[in-house]
């Protein structure tokens, strides 16, 4: 785990430095100035940074660029009538949907077999409940929360620099954040920023960098993806907030938590990673706090995101052991060396996108039927500062304490 992931675990507020404060605003000022500016700055642009035409010939259908061309697949006319096919019938439910604001229910099947990726971008938001969490907060708090966030960020958020350098290595691949101050790095940093200010008891926390570039990949405005990792954070459905806070303690809560369900529902599985001393903490963390980007191919980490956001926050803890419980062949056979290889090689691997689908569908089943689908409630209480956070949703519960603990192993 990088180290600023790690000094977030173990966050510990210190004194505060007039001199050190001064140099953070200045330094503020001139990244926000970086970023304002944009393209036109050029003296520290890498010459890798600039396309040209063989990426072209090298991007995939999702927008990464790979090192070598990607080989034209022949049109199969069957198959491109039976996917216009589908976006049809998808349209008309999303409209159905925006017309009564109730979701269809036989969209919900549909969903679990994958949205379609040209339709992204109108369900996400419905999902996510968009609308309601911006009118709801700016009937509260006032309307343009987002452009003051954004103001406010540039005179006092304390996190810009963070943000700084992890917008530079966010899906850099990808042709939409490639370009160093270009339009869509912008947009990351000025969301990030907005909600380093808006949400105070998170700030910022890596982590957040790739949930917010996702999300700008499929809604693309700016304010959209901010009110996205509004409900993201602080949604029912959702619940990422303690994920994020200082200490992270929902990230410990969970590891707990996939250790107990390993141990019940694929013993052999996790008497083989204990005997190897293969904790949780090795290769489940950004599971969890990204809810699987980066650790699974794009096209599968899709699917999962598609189902997260239909069925919230127990996807996590079932998809962590559907995926042990579809290798589990292979990781039982696996020394320490040849298992960290293959958790890490996991998002460049092919994988049977279905079976791991399926797989999760089972092990949700049975995690629902033992009551087991949701974390324990904390056992440790602490005592709660009031929240500073400026974000109210509609039926917003937010789970109170957290568990005192040291991380461990990263």
């Amino acid at each position: 785990m990088d180290s600023a992931l790690l000094a977030r675990a173990n966050f510990d507020p210190s004194s505060y430095d007039a001199e050190k404060e001064r140099e953070r605003a200045e330094e503020r000022e001139r990244i926000f100035e970086r970023y304002t500016q944009g393209r036109s700055r050029t003296d520290d642009i890498e010459p890798w940074e600039e396309p040209n035409f063989s990426h072209y010939m090298k991007k995939d259908h999702y927008g990464f660029i790979h090192e070598k061309p990607i080989p034209m697949e022949p049109v199969d006319k069957k198959s491109l009538e039976k996917k216009q096919m589908k976006e049809k019938k998808w349209l008309r439910m999303v409209k159905h949907w925006q017309e009564t604001n109730r979701m269809p229910e036989d969209l919900k099947s549909r969903i679990w077999k994958g949205c379609p990726d040209s339709l992204r971008g109108q369900v996400w938001p419905l999902m996510l409940r968009i609308r309601e969490i911006k009118q709801s907060n700016e009937k509260q708090h006032g309307p343009n929360m987002y452009e003051r966030m954004k103001e406010k960020a540039r005179r006092k958020s304390p996190d810009i620099r963070q943000i700084d350098l992890d917008v530079h290595r966010t899906y850099r691949n990808h042709e939409m954040f490639q370009l160093k101050y270009g339009v869509m790095q912008q947009k990351l940093f000025y969301v990030l920023a907005a909600y380093s200010m808006f949400n105070k008891e998170v700030g910022y926390c890596q982590g957040m960098a790739n949930v917010v570039a996702l999300m700008l990949m499929y809604l693309h405005e700016e304010e959209d993806a901010f009110w996205a990792l509004t409900s993201l954070l602080r949604g029912e459905r959702y619940q990422m907030n303690d994920f994020f806070t200082p200490r992270l303690p929902k990230l410990f809560r969970c590891l707990d938590h996939h250790m107990v369900l390993r141990k019940k529902f694929i013993p052999s599985v996790h008497k083989h990673l204990k005997k190897l001393q293969y904790e949780p903490t090795l290769y489940a963390t950004k599971w969890f706090l990204q809810c699987f980007l980066d650790k699974l191919p794009f096209s599968l980490a899709l699917r999962v995101w598609d189902i997260f956001l239909l069925e919230g926050e127990e996807i996590e803890t079932a998809m962590a052991i559907a995926i042990l419980r579809t290798f589990k062949k292979t990781l039982i056979k696996s020394n320490d060396e040849q298992l960290n290889d293959f958790m890490c090689r996991l998002g460049e691997s092919q994988l049977d996108e279905e079976k791991i689908i399926d797989n999760l569908s089972e092990v949700l089943l049975d995690l629902r039927r033992q009551r087991m689908s949701h974390l324990p409630k904390p056992t440790i209480i602490e005592e709660i500062k009031p929240s500073e956070s400026m974000s109210t949703l509609p039926s917003n519960k937010k789970i109170p304490g957290f568990r005192k603990r040291p991380l461990t192993r990263l």
